[in-house]
């Protein structure tokens, strides 16, 4: 898997259900079909994360617009891609094979490495997904309350999840009345084959054969409020979710299972990350950052001095990590543990960052495609 980012969905979200207002009327999907239009200030647009490959630097947002550019060039060029939905996050499996996730439920592989897409899903036959899974899980449940030999505990257990089983059967149908408006937050790809989305309302769902038939996972997780599930990063086969409301969730199994983790903060957390030395960050608003060395068991908080949004971070050369965040703050974390703080000079809203080949930084996020020299971010203002 190459993921040299992490999300900043929550931020995503606040744009595109801003740019969905732009995009069309509410009973208007024409969005979803539409290629993304090719203009020549692409890279200005708003863009929301961006991805490394050997080739490749892949960068998603507004639109539909997706723009890559070859390592070593300042050229970017605009992929071919079938929607002009706004994109939220980007993943490839490998050099060639990955997806980007959005607005009205898109889904979108690229076997080329970016430079082409395809639409695989869209929110009609996510909705024709939730029908089926809960129609289905309404009926199991219910034949197994039937049984004379529950006893107290799995009768009021069954009784709990049949209850959340009808109530997302009732949003399946709203749906399908109104139409889509779930927005796809974080794509992570764990091989060529097997990938894992997850969105808003509470949204999440797997492909275990590279996104051609896809498994509704929403009641795998204890979410009944149905927060925004902002975030998803792995560690080989340990999975982790992010959310809103402090939400945390951990997997063992690849997602076939997961824990509620014990938060430490009760806000929103817009991003995740796990650094080289295998620890877990866990960051968002008001600039609440936190650290994990046991998968989540427990953790530590790092202070930033600016109270803004945090959207995504990165390990930097020397064992320290980039983050970045609302306002253009850009911040250093050194392997000893200081943190200094920079702005950049756009003052935009940051919301992922790659390094390149010669140790500098390009940002994407408010007003597309920037960029900041490393030696700026080492030294205190």
């Amino acid at each position: 898997m190459i993921r040299t980012r992490v999300c900043a969905s929550a931020v995503a979200l606040a744009f595109s259900l801003a740019a969905a207002a732009q995009e069309a009327p509410v009973d208007d999907y024409d969005v979803i079909y539409a290629p993304a239009m090719i203009a020549p200030e692409a890279t200005s647009a708003v863009l929301t994360e961006i991805a490394t490959t050997a080739d490749r630097q892949v960068a998603v947002g507004d639109y539909g617009v997706i723009v890559t550019r070859e390592h070593g060039s300042d050229d970017w060029q605009q992929a071919d891609v079938p929607t002009s939905v706004f994109l939220t996050s980007v993943d490839f499996a490998n050099d060639s094979i990955g997806w980007a996730v959005g607005h009205h439920g898109v889904i979108l592989q690229t076997t080329d490495g970016g430079q082409t897409w395809e639409r695989q899903l869209d929110g009609f036959q996510y909705i024709d997904l939730q029908l089926a899974y809960y129609e289905e899980r309404v009926a199991e449940l219910e034949a197994e309350l039937a049984s004379d030999e529950l006893d107290p505990e799995q009768q009021m257990e069954l009784e709990f999840q049949l209850d959340n089983a009808l109530f997302q059967l009732d949003n399946a149908v709203f749906a399908q009345e109104e139409g889509p408006t779930k927005p796809f937050l974080d794509v992570l790809a764990l091989s060529a084959d097997e990938l894992i989305v997850s969105g808003a309302y509470g949204a999440l769902l797997s492909s275990n054969d590279g996104g051609a038939s896809w498994q509704i996972r929403d009641d795998r997780i204890e979410n009944p409020d149905g927060f925004h599930l902002n975030a998803i990063q792995n560690l080989g086969d340990t999975l982790f979710l992010a959310g809103e409301a402090g939400q945390l969730f951990r997997s063992d199994d690849r997602g076939l299972s997961w824990e509620t983790l014990t938060s430490p903060y009760y806000g929103s957390f817009f991003g995740m990350y796990i650094d080289q030395q295998e620890r877990l960050w866990v960051y968002g608003l008001r600039g609440n950052i936190f650290v994990s060395e046991d998968q989540g068991e427990s953790f530590t908080q790092v202070k930033l001095e600016d109270p803004v949004n945090i959207n995504a971070a990165i390990d930097a050369p020397d064992d320290g990590l980039y983050f970045v965040g609302n306002g253009g703050v850009v911040a250093y974390l050194s392997a000893d543990g200081e943190l200094v703080e920079h702005t950049h000079k756009s003052g935009a809203v940051l919301t992922d960052l790659v390094i390149n080949a010669d140790g500098n930084l390009t940002f994407v996020g408010q007003r597309g495609v920037l960029s900041m020299p490393s030696s700026a971010l080492t030294e205190k203002d």
